[in-house]
């Protein structure tokens, strides 16, 4: 089982689960909305061999949630303070949609950071879609303010979302994972979402997928795009054009994923991420 710990970073109470060890690091990124927790049967399995650390970025999990401050960089700029406090250089970092956009973009500004990176479904995309995706991220932060955060109880958050997309395709331990540490008990016994749909929505305003795109050709270290056959937003040229940005990456599709490909099919994003590492370190 992890640590539960905390650090200060870019001014903020940061928290992380680490699996310890003298072993080589290894830190996972969630996307918008979710946790570290969340990761949990593929950090449980890749903590066998190296030291795993899972953070919860600004605004989620058990982590500060600032009244404002969640720009892409702003995200960036924590994860290279929370590097700096725990002395990480050169690691291996993985990361889903905008975690993995957020690890682009930390290693093109700060190269070095990271000696392989898996950006699974990254939140960046070629300009030559603009329109389309500019489309659909503009309906996210409205999503995110109707979204419902206060629950009877963590059965009724469960059977409620294990019918509703995105969490309909989730394996169920995975999305039972999400409910039981993606939420928090209230005084009145109900149970509420850790992620607050205002802070939700700013996230999303503030993703600049497109502005991450032009940053990928500074992302020296070999990285692995992996996308899910069934993504509605990583179709195979986007997958290749982001791939295609970077000196040293390839793609990979995980068959019968979409976009939360980890939390679906967690043990065949395993296998990439392993086989991956396994020949970039070959």
């Amino acid at each position: 089982m992890p640590e539960s710990a905390f650090l200060r970073a870019n001014g903020l109470r940061l928290h992380y689960l680490d699996w310890g060890g003298a072993r080589p690091p290894a830190l996972l990124l969630h996307a918008t909305g979710f946790l570290a927790a969340v990761w949990g049967p593929i950090t449980e399995a890749l903590s066998q061999r190296y030291r795993v650390l899972a953070l919860d970025q600004r605004g989620h999990g058990d982590s500060d949630k600032p009244p404002s401050g969640y720009h892409r960089l702003d995200f960036v700029a924590d994860l290279s303070a929370f590097l700096d406090a725990l002395e990480l250089e050169g690691i291996i970092a993985i990361g889903h949609s905008a975690g993995a956009a957020n690890i682009a973009c930390c290693e093109a500004l700060r190269p070095g950071s990271f000696r392989r990176a898996v950006l699974i479904e990254p939140i960046v995309f070629p300009p030559v879609i603009r329109p389309l995706a500019g489309a659909h991220m503009s309906r996210l932060p409205r999503s995110a303010l109707k979204r419902r955060t206060v629950w009877p109880s963590h059965e009724a958050l469960f059977k409620s979302y294990r019918s509703r997309p995105p969490f309909k395709t989730w394996r169920e331990d995975v999305l039972r994972l999400y409910v039981e540490q993606g939420t928090c008990l209230r005084p009145d016994g109900q149970v509420e979402l850790k992620c607050p749909g205002p802070i939700e929505a700013q996230m999303y305003a503030g993703a600049t997928p497109f502005e991450a795109f032009d940053m990928l050709p500074k992302v020296g270290c070999p990285a692995l795009v992996v996308r899910g056959e069934r993504s509605d937003s990583h179709l195979p040229f986007i997958a290749q054009a982001i791939a295609d940005q970077m000196p040293n990456a390839r793609v990979v599709t995980i068959e019968g994923g979409g976009h939360f490909c980890p939390m679906e099919k967690p043990e065949a994003v395993l296998a990439e991420i392993l086989r991956f590492l396994e020949e970039t370190d070959a």
